[in-house]
């Protein structure tokens, strides 16, 4: 199947409101400043804190759920929404709403087998991480939150609610407001560029390097802006027919921490820039695409080494990855990051 998907244009602050607490909860990861994402979240109760992070750890970017929703899929259509389901059911309905392959039937048939367990068991334990395969093995306390989660989904399910409407009253509300020009903006910019241009190259432009080729292969293709996602791009790939995108939204040079004066793009290449480990990837990637795998062992570095580091240089926009469903990611270099970082500095210290 060559020629491009359907695209379905979605719009809301519902999916920000959800990437937001993914990004809250692993600033460095995103290249947030951990202290003021530790004062975003210090404004919620301690027990409420607890369960936004409980949540942030095991539950994806709810897509297919937020695209059920009525508009304007603001942040009050997801509390209203919550309402309606049992707190027993919410977390299976932010989790596996719209999921139809096999994979994702048997875990949850295999989650829903927890209800009522005491204890967690080794034999769980070895369970859930193959449902959850991640690279080097996903930690106890990945499992830990997986299994209390399901032991007794009602309460979770009671506490996720009461914790989301604290956070949309304490953060999120306001921050509605800021977030939503932006998406408009984005959204119209991309639908035009889409009509006129590759959508894969389109993808790989506004994500600063990630390429998607697989999008070419689905039936129906969800798009949608997100403020918080940048330069990220949030997928949803687990049904061959219709899979879900949430593109970065966010204009250059707008900080996601408000008032920021150095600009994070420039901030994040510099820091990236600055390791002799990152350098000799970048130079290694000049010579081809590359897995993680080969460059561990073409650097003689521990695989989770890498990708710690093509991460870093990843959020800087410094290379290019290549993603596809159960595949190895393929990197390389990213020229026009390199210059945008030339650019970029030489802008902040005239002042421009």
């Amino acid at each position: 199947m060559s020629q491009k998907p359907h695209i379905i244009w979605d719009q809301g602050s519902a999916y920000d409101l959800f990437i937001s607490l993914r990004i809250l909860h692993k600033p460095n990861e995103f290249g947030l400043r951990p202290s003021w994402a530790a004062g975003v979240r210090s404004r919620l109760p301690l027990s409420l804190r607890e369960t936004l992070e409980q949540a942030a750890q095991i539950i994806r970017v709810p897509m297919r759920w937020i695209h059920t929703l009525p508009e304007p899929k603001d942040a009050q259509v997801v509390l209203n929404a919550l309402a309606d389901i049992p707190a027993a059911e919410r977390l299976a309905a932010l989790m596996f709403t719209g999921a139809d392959d096999e994979e994702s039937r048997e875990a949850l048939a295999y989650l829903h087998s927890l209800v009522g367990a005491e204890s967690l068991t080794e034999a769980n334990e070895e369970h859930i991480k193959t449902l959850y395969p991640k690279p080097g093995n996903p930690g106890k306390p990945f499992v830990r939150a997986i299994f209390t989660a399901w032991s007794d989904p009602a309460a979770f399910g009671e506490a996720l609610y009461q914790a989301l409407t604290a956070y949309v009253e304490n953060f999120f509300h306001e921050e509605e407001t800021r977030i939503l020009p932006a998406q408009k903006i984005a959204l119209a910019d991309v639908t035009v560029r889409v009509e006129q241009e590759d959508l894969v190259s389109v993808l790989e432009d506004i994500s600063n390097g990630v390429r998607m080729d697989w999008v070419r292969e689905v039936e129906e293709l969800v798009l949608v802006p997100a403020f918080w996602g940048s330069p990220f791009v949030f997928f949803d790939s687990r049904s061959a027919a219709t899979s879900y995108v949430a593109f970065g939204a966010r204009p250059k040079g707008t900080p996601l921490v408000p008032g920021e004066l150095v600009p994070e793009e420039l901030l994040n290449a510099l820091k990236a820039l600055a390791d002799p480990t990152r350098l000799r990837i970048l130079r290694t990637l000049l010579e081809g695409p590359s897995t993680p795998s080969d460059l561990a062992k073409s650097l003689r570095l521990r695989p989770p080494t890498v990708v710690h580091h093509l991460h870093i240089l990843r959020l800087a926009g410094l290379v290019l990855v290549t993603v596809a469903p159960k595949t190895e990611r393929r990197y390389t270099i990213r020229q026009e990051g390199l210059d945008a970082t030339l650019i970029n500095f030489q802008d902040f210290l005239s002042g421009d």
